[in-house]
């Protein structure tokens, strides 16, 4: 690799937010073509507009038609995935939960919120630290709420969620902004994988889930199927949300690391960053390694040793013993290349610890379980066969319909005929266990919530909040040990994680301020970089800053 300039030329947090929104955001996404304004015409907006109560609240000149277009500027897959049936229907369900958080956008801010005691503060999130004297409670169409969703909404968005997280209430364009993001990070995926509306309820609001607010519940589906009616589209199965894993992800936490250059051609860099580049940025610094990996996988944090050290602890006798290795697991890790391969370099480390703390915890065939029923006789997507139970099995316990059903579509068996293959056949086992963890576990992982955050989506309505400390302590404590195993396979970026360090460097601009880089100075930054690197290079990037773009 030919060595860089040595000058004050370095690469700023845009450059690193935008490739991050083009490998994160739109990677591979085929887009249907639906304009988005077609559908939600102004006529549209208003009927939900004018039944606000009362007419002169502040919302209704707040929130409008043009802020909710101009949202899309960044979220161009809102709408646009699948069939234009499925468009409609992602449109309908984002309206109705926006009408129900804002009352027909009638109330920007959360009922008594300025005034709570609740700050909705988690103080054990140090990537999003809460600001001294701010409050994170709900704001905007979605009533963003926590310092976890403030601060990665806001640094995605270009404003200063921590600090300033009125903004949300203040903003039209960045109340609509926040609203899509936190969307487009936790329910998008839900509609356009078909799982119904009730499981956009869920992640919204899951404290109304399972039997609690049946009435909220309703009103949602109502919202909901009222609007499909207008757009002239049928709503689909499994309106009301069910048991199951709470959805709380965010927009991956403040490191990432970018695909290798050879995936970034410069007909993009040119037509897409330079562009912005030339207008200029405002907006906070960070460090940017040029990695160049030798031979970056799962199989090289996850050693034999690793293994079968976790294996070894294992009665002789137990029937997993033979059952589980770290061959077919390495098997099975190849079809979800985001495993273990997403944000810095300590959340993979950490990502590989939860989940063999999980799969420690959970490990083997249910005791009893084909006397338990595992059936939700609601769910009519996935029904359930008659003799066939669905108690948990594999390295994950998989249990209910639900779940059997599109793991074992995801993953290519007779999910609903044949649950006993998770049991039966190694490689289904490891596979299911990861498509139940890609799809609940791991966004919790890279948006820096926490191991406890992890308990919670695999079995937190009978664990956590106090249900049963002894097993949070247990799933706790293999966590740490598995990290620390984990950490020593890799010293920071450089030794037995293969990857050698390029080059560091940070932007600063004419006068060595750290906050407003010039237009001039990233321009040839870029164009060193792309001159200078391989290939086959990676992107180490920090970027959850601060500010504005043009």
């Amino acid at each position: 690799m030919a060595s860089l300039n040595p000058k004050n030329i370095f690469l700023t947090l845009l450059v690193a937010g935008i490739l991050a929104r083009m490998f994160l955001s739109e990677t591979a996404v085929a887009q249907n073509g639906v304009s988005v304004s077609d559908i939600v015409t102004q006529s549209f907006f208003d009927g939900i507009v004018n039944k606000a109560d009362p007419a002169d609240c502040v919302g209704k000149s707040f929130f409008t038609r043009a802020a909710f277009l101009n949202s899309l500027s960044l979220f161009s897959a809102f709408g646009t995935v699948g069939t234009i049936d499925d468009s409609k229907r992602e449109i309908a369900a984002f309206f109705a939960h926006a009408t129900h958080e804002t009352g027909f956008f009638c109330k920007i801010e959360e009922n008594g919120g300025a005034s709570t005691n609740d700050a909705y503060c988690d103080p054990t999130n140090t990537d999003y630290p809460c600001a001294a004297n701010k409050k994170y409670y709900g704001r905007g169409p979605l009533q963003l709420s926590w310092n976890y969703n403030y601060g990665p909404a806001g640094s995605f968005i270009g404003f200063d969620g921590l600090n300033n997280p009125e903004t949300v209430a203040t903003d039209a364009d960045v109340s609509f902004k926040a609203a899509m993001w936190f969307w487009m990070s936790n329910v998008h995926p839900i509609v356009t994988s078909g799982q119904g509306f009730g499981a956009t309820i869920q992640a919204i609001n899951s404290i109304e889930c399972g039997g609690k607010e049946p009435a909220l519940v309703a009103a949602r589906v109502q919202y909901y199927t009222d609007y499909c009616n207008q757009l002239g589209v049928a709503p689909g199965d499994n309106l009301k949300s069910k048991p199951g894993p709470p959805y709380r992800c965010s927009y991956p936490a403040k490191t990432a690391v970018v695909p290798p250059m050879s995936v970034v051609a410069n007909t993009v860099i040119a037509e897409r960053v330079m562009p912005i580049v030339a207008r200029g940025a405002k907006l906070a610094l960070a460090p940017l390694l040029v990695l160049r990996p030798t031979s970056i996988s799962v199989s090289n944090m996850v050693k034999d040793a690793f293994f079968n050290g976790i294996i070894d602890q294992a009665a002789a006798s137990c029937a997993g013993k033979g059952f589980y290795t770290r061959f077919v697991f390495l098997q099975a890790a190849d079809s979800y290349p985001l495993f273990g391969r997403e944000g810095s370099i300590d959340v993979f480390k950490r990502e590989i610890a939860a989940a063999f703390a999980h799969f420690t915890h959970e490990t083997g065939q249910e005791i009893d379980g084909s006397s338990k029923d595992y059936c939700d006789e609601t769910n009519t997507q996935y029904p359930c066969v008659a003799g066939k139970g669905y108690y948990g099995r594999g390295p994950i316990q998989l249990s209910w319909n639900f779940n059997y059903g599109p793991a074992g579509k995801s993953i290519g068996f007779n999910r609903l005929n044949n649950p006993d293959l998770v049991a039966t056949d190694p490689l289904i086992a490891f596979k299911t266990a990861l498509w139940y963890w890609m799809n609940f576990v791991h966004s919790i992982i890279v948006s820096g919530q926490g191991f406890g955050e992890t308990i919670r989506a695999i079995n937190g309505a009978l664990e956590c909040n106090g249900g049963n400390p002894a097993t949070v302590s247990a799933r706790v404590g293999y966590y740490t040990e598995d990290a620390y195993d984990v950490r020593k396979m890799c010293s920071c970026f450089v030794e037995r994680y293969d990857f050698s360090v390029e080059y560091i460097t940070v932007l600063i601009d004419n006068d060595h301020s750290y906050t407003q880089p010039t237009g001039r100075n990233i321009r040839l930054a870029l164009s060193d970089l792309l001159r200078s690197i391989d290939p086959d290079d990676f992107l180490f990037v920090h970027y959850g800053g601060h500010g504005t773009y043009p």
